[in-house]
């Protein structure tokens, strides 16, 4: 039987999905795990690989080519190694590809998750027909990708791109990495939902508490982003200070790197020009008036699956390149 079919995973900090993605972008033979509660780098690796063996079950295990994995943290491209992942337990120094490829007998491929999303959308999604963009994800925390002359950029030793941890506000909050100030502790979908909470606990008055049901801990960046379009004064705020300080950010990689377009996603988005008009104000206030006047600031097409998706052409383009 052919060996046609290619399967794409994203690791997130929640779950772990997979599909099949055929050669045009479209995805079959989903399949997800929760990662919810994982203590250890094996309980993440069982899930991970009954996420693709359900996948591999519903398309025909003999029709599986291989599988593109997207993971969070600074990944080795040549050996598929995880050098470290905040949001992952146990992610450190963990060989990876090694690992999937005994547990599945398929060829793996290993990309940075941000990375992954900012190729899927290269592909066919915001960005197709750019050659150089920059892609922001907000989700548990911020990854950065960065594309140019339709390559990822990955730096001198694959740390390249890590926007999450530019600096936006002197001695700011301490961000996962350590930093103080970083732009992940402040636009990230976690940082968003915590500072709604913490005015709410502070005793500000927000339609928030009853889409919570009181229960404040249930608030995320998605509820946060409807409330703000119900014209809510907590989370338009909440939206409003983040957006800015995004902005700024996106204002100094327009001046850096002089990019096509800049494609934002994560559920944040979901607040629309609640978000990206303060980040569009901030890059006309700020950039260089050259590098501005040709930038597109966008949001993301392809949603939750940019990674799997991504993941995915990782594996259809290093395939030619494996031994």
């Amino acid at each position: 039987m052919k060996q046609d079919l290619v399967i794409g995973v994203d690791l997130g900090g929640t779950n772990v999905n997979s599909a099949v993605v055929d050669d045009d972008g479209r995805i079959s033979h989903r399949a997800w795990q929760s990662i919810s509660g994982s203590r250890t780098a094996g309980e993440v690796i069982d899930r991970l690989v009954a996420c693709v063996e359900m996948t591999m079950d519903s398309c025909g295990r003999d029709r599986v080519a291989g599988v593109g994995v997207g993971t969070p943290g600074l990944i080795i491209e040549d050996t598929g190694t995880v050098v470290y992942a905040p949001n992952v337990p146990e992610w450190v120094d963990l060989p990876l590809r090694s690992i999937l490829h005994d547990r599945l007998g398929l060829p793996v491929t290993i990309e940075n998750d941000a990375n992954a999303a900012a190729i899927g959308e290269h592909w066919v999604g915001g960005a197709a027909g750019h050659a150089n963009i920059v892609c922001i994800t907000l989700g548990t925390g911020v990854g950065g990708a960065i594309i140019m002359n339709n390559e990822v950029w990955r730096g001198s030793n694959g740390a390249g791109g890590e926007i999450g941890h530019m600096t936006v506000v002197e001695n700011g909050r301490m961000c996962g990495c350590g930093a103080p100030g970083c732009l992940e502790a402040y636009a990230s979908a976690t940082a968003i939902a915590g500072r709604a909470r913490e005015l709410l606990q502070g005793g500000r008055r927000s339609v928030l508490t009853e889409m919570a049901e009181g229960d404040l801990d249930r608030i995320d960046a998605a509820m946060i982003a409807d409330a703000a379009h119900r014209g809510d004064e907590t989370a338009c705020e909440v939206m409003h200070r983040s957006a800015t300080l995004l902005g700024t950010a996106v204002s100094s990689l327009t001046n850096l790197l002089n990019p096509e377009l800049i494609v934002i996603g994560g559920g944040v988005i979901k607040a629309g020009d609640l978000i990206f008009d303060p980040i569009r104000a901030e890059v006309a206030r700020r950039a260089y008036k050259w590098s501005a006047s040709i930038l597109r600031i966008v949001p993301a097409q392809l949603g939750d699956d940019a990674g799997i998706i991504g993941a995915a052409r990782h594996f259809m383009l290093s395939r030619s390149s494996m031994p």
